[in-house]
């Protein structure tokens, strides 16, 4: 079995990404997004867009743990100032790259590490945040915080609000929350704060 294979196998691609080395994450998430098995059209409703552009107010989006970017496809281009897309897998980057244009780029970066350039209105961890260790989702998110424009938020969404509660009260005890609730029908649970 090859490597990449081996690294998406069920168990295996879970304890690579949230405890390997960032090389190891990244092969493990290329082969993910080359099998297609992260290969989403878009959301399925307007929640978290409409939330996004809420807060968003055409100004300036990071996104880390872009992923392949499909959020993008529910936004006109007006929608936002720009747009830059970080993920630790070269082969999402790749697939993000259908939006790229002058005002949206995409990067290949750890987000634990990652220098933000400027600062924005709203940073977006969608369905990303859990990849962080969590002995440093509560510094990341302190040290991002400061590259927040004033009136700037962060908007988390979580798969499984039940497996993720520890960073659902990681971010209720350290930070200003402003919409902390499920999708409608959903176990997916959505946070905003500064």
């Amino acid at each position: 079995m090859r490597l990449k294979q081996l690294l998406a196998a069920k168990g295996i691609h879970y304890f690579v990404t949230r405890f390997g080395p960032a090389r190891l994450r990244g092969l493990a998430f290329d082969e993910k997004y080359r099998r297609g098995d992260w290969n989403f059209k878009g959301e399925s409703s307007d929640e978290l867009p409409s939330t996004i552009r809420k807060y968003l107010r055409g100004g300036d989006l990071l996104i880390l743990g872009c992923g392949g970017a499909s959020i993008l496809d529910s936004f006109e281009p007006k929608a936002f100032t720009s747009v830059l897309g970080v993920d630790l897998s070269a082969e999402a980057v790749r697939l993000a790259s259908r939006f790229a244009r002058e005002n949206v780029s995409f990067q290949v970066g750890d987000m634990v590490t990652f220098e933000c350039p400027k600062a924005y209105d709203v940073i977006l961890f969608s369905e990303s945040l859990y990849y962080v260790p969590s002995s440093r989702q509560e510094e990341l998110l302190k040290r991002l915080a400061g590259h927040l424009k004033p009136g700037g938020v962060f908007v988390v969404t979580l798969a499984q609000a039940k497996r993720y509660h520890a960073i659902i009260e990681l971010i209720r005890h350290n930070f200003k929350v402003l919409e902390d609730r499920q999708f409608a029908n959903s176990e997916r649970q959505l946070l905003v704060f500064r």
